[in-house]
């Protein structure tokens, strides 16, 4: 740089918000990594289950949290707002001393206070929701937002708020993600099937209880054509491994793949539950899938209609866990081996609604309510 030539501008700092889970993590992580790329100073706010993703935060600078969900009785929704409290003013104060200018919340009742803190200081709040529905942070955050950022074309939950300032910018996925991004695996009457269960980053033990017998049960020309990769954290691994490859299916068991974008990318068919990031992966990957949501839980509703949502965009098959019965899932998936055209089109269906480039649209809104060119 000449000598006489000022120093570049510095860019406003942005701040996430995410909780815990892998799920508002990812999000935030890749979008973070997107504005840096441009430019800009970023920061995530999250809790202590959030921070345990080393891997999604390295290189990003995070700040820690105390937590508390608002569920509970009076005693602990008394206990969760003084926690809000603290964690509020912790928040603000880092606010004013990185001097950040605009918050982006990705859900999660952790995302609460430093959504909070960021309005107190007078900071554009911009929502991002993952899933089909607008989560209870979200919904709780809504009055407070300047603009809300969707996944999905349509998105319940947001009644009574200002149409013109929603975007749909899809959900942005972590790079191995899009890394795997390809042709749909070669598909004929010979070639090795290979199918992916996994369960999210709190794995699902119903699959490793309801897949393998399952598998059993399909015809022998389908078996010695599958090539299985099954999460499973339980102390069966390897009996369960041991039956299928007596049964003639080869099969890796294991409690987590740390090569998940690989192993989506060989995918013909995936099963998995209903969050709003595995969601993201599989159409940023065009892949088919059964998609079983959590039967219990906060977020139940919310895996139930992306499930659906997906189900009826022809991606793939929504199982409600009481019905994934090994019967039911062996006629299932039976009929889609068998089928020179089912997991085919249901790839192209969801490579269809994927938004590989969900980061740098949501990284463009962001600029745009700083004034900052894109």
């Amino acid at each position: 740089m000449p000598a006489n030539m000022p120093p570049p501008a510095t860019l406003p700092t942005i701040a996430f918000a995410a909780g815990g889970t892998g799920g508002h993590l990812f999000p935030a992580e890749a979008l973070a990594r997107e504005l840096q790329r441009r430019g800009h100073p970023v920061v995530i706010y999250t809790e202590r289950r959030g921070a345990a993703y080393t891997a999604a935060l390295a290189g990003l600078d995070h700040v820690v949290l105390p937590a508390r969900s608002l569920e509970g009785g009076l005693a602990g929704k008394l206990a969760a707002g003084w926690t809000i409290v603290r964690a509020a003013r912790q928040a603000r104060a880092d606010m004013r001393r990185r001097g950040v200018r605009l918050l982006v919340g990705f859900g999660g009742y952790p995302s609460f206070a430093p959504a909070l803190a960021a309005k107190s200081l007078g900071c554009p709040l911009l929502l991002h929701e993952q899933g089909a529905r607008l989560s209870m942070a979200n919904r709780r955050l809504l009055r407070f937002a300047d603009r809300v950022a969707t996944s999905f074309p349509e998105v319940a939950g947001l009644d009574g708020f200002d149409p013109a300032r929603v975007v749909e910018t899809g959900n942005p996925v972590r790079g191995a993600i899009l890394d795997a991004r390809g042709s749909y695996p070669a598909f004929g009457p010979d070639t090795p099937l290979h199918l992916l269960v996994v369960g999210g980053s709190q794995s699902a033990r119903v699959f490793g209880e309801v897949v393998p017998p399952a598998l059993l049960q399909l015809p022998e020309s389908i078996r010695r054509r599958l090539r299985v990769s099954l999460q499973y954290k339980g102390d069966a691994a390897a009996e369960i491994a041991a039956s299928l490859r007596a049964h003639g299916i080869e099969a890796e068991v294991r409690p987590f793949f740390d090569d998940m974008g690989a192993r989506l990318r060989d995918a013909h068919l995936v099963i998995t539950r209903g969050g709003a990031t595995t969601a993201a992966d599989l159409l940023t990957v065009g892949r088919p899938a059964v998609l079983v949501p959590i039967p219990q839980g906060g977020s139940r509703e919310e895996q139930l209609r992306n499930a659906r949502t997906l189900a009826a965009a022809g991606v793939g098959w929504c199982v409600p866990e009481a019905e994934l019965t090994p019967a039911h899932l062996a006629a299932l998936l039976a009929d889609a081996f068998a089928s020179p055209t089912l997991l085919p089109d249901a790839a192209r269906a969801a490579a269809a609604l994927g938004r590989p480039q969900a980061a740098a649209a949501l990284a463009d809104l962001v600029q745009s309510m700083l004034r900052t060119p894109a």
